[in-house]
């Protein structure tokens, strides 16, 4: 795909712009899309096209950038254009404090993961279908903390095949327990069409961006290859990142659940629920003490 031509055609070069995501680490499938990062300096959302048989997603982005969680996505960024060489100065000034920046966000995650159970348990408490999310929510923000910890960045198509690479230790093998919670164990084929349809319309109706036309194709791969696991801890990760998006709101959009209960998979045992919140609480606490 050329898609620096189609960057050119869009009159996009003039700015710093960059290659990140798995296709920049080396370790992207045929499926996988070109995520493109334009320093323009504004807010504007993401947006999706579609060149040949691929897919280019841009995203917008700041050179003044401060958030953390944004910070430790630049991490192996592939530059393609440069013209006054500012983006290089930045990444550099990102890569000389790596090690904190990592730290840092492992740690916002292992607290927001906490935020999570909270919400979990009070929710559970009042009998709210919204608790099972946030319990998702929380095991996944412990997994970004983890990888954090072993300088490995969350690219959800391949995390589980990063995970199955870790070294064995006692913040690693915290993993086996976190994925359990998440409920890897139910991807069948079947499951996994359901929730794909329902994750993609869960994507149109908070993103409105085509992005669940790249959702389909990773999944479409991922199944006709057999990573059935690898496939539902994807698209759990798409749907936590969208309900992360309304999570302020999802008490006032009730509506959304009847999507998320498919698309997320959602667990209907309480008993199984307590048992969750109470595991990874434990594994949140312990890593933040470490």
């Amino acid at each position: 795909m050329d898609f620096k031509l189609f960057l050119k055609e869009l009159s996009l070069m003039e700015h710093p712009i960059a290659l990140g995501g798995c296709r920049a680490q080396k370790i992207h499938y045929d499926c996988c899309d070109y995520n493109i990062v334009i320093f323009d300096n504004t807010n504007n959302p993401d947006s999706v096209v579609q060149i040949d048989n691929g897919f280019v997603r841009l995203h917008h982005a700041n050179l003044n950038e401060s958030r953390i969680e944004i910070l430790n996505k630049y991490d192996n960024l592939e530059i393609i254009s440069d013209p006054k060489w500012e983006l290089k100065i930045f990444l550099s000034k990102i890569n000389e404090k790596k090690s904190l920046v990592s730290q840092a966000y492992s740690r916002k995650c292992i607290v927001e993961s906490q935020v999570c159970l909270v919400k979990a348990k009070n929710d559970l408490d009042i009998s709210d279908p919204f608790a099972s999310c946030w319990v998702k929510c929380a095991a996944y923000f412990l997994i970004d903390a983890v990888l954090s910890l072993n300088n490995k960045q969350n690219c959800p198509v391949h995390t589980l095949n990063s995970i199955r690479k870790l070294k064995p230790n006692t913040l690693n093998d915290s993993l086996s327990l976190i994925t359990e919670c998440i409920g890897f164990e139910r991807s069948t084929n079947s499951l996994l069409l359901r929730m794909l349809k329902s994750t993609q319309g869960f994507s149109d109706m908070i993103e409105k961006n085509n992005h669940s036309k790249i959702i389909k194709n990773k999944a479409d791969y991922l199944i006709r290859n057999s990573l059935l696991s690898d496939c539902y801890f994807y698209l759990g990760n798409v749907n936590r990142n969208n309900f992360y998006k309304i999570k302020d709101m999802s008490s006032k959009l009730p509506e959304f659940i009847h999507i998320l209960k498919t698309g997320f998979d959602l667990e209907n045992d309480i008993v199984k629920l307590q048992s969750d919140i109470n595991a990874l609480t434990s594994i949140a606490n312990v890593m933040l003490k470490d």
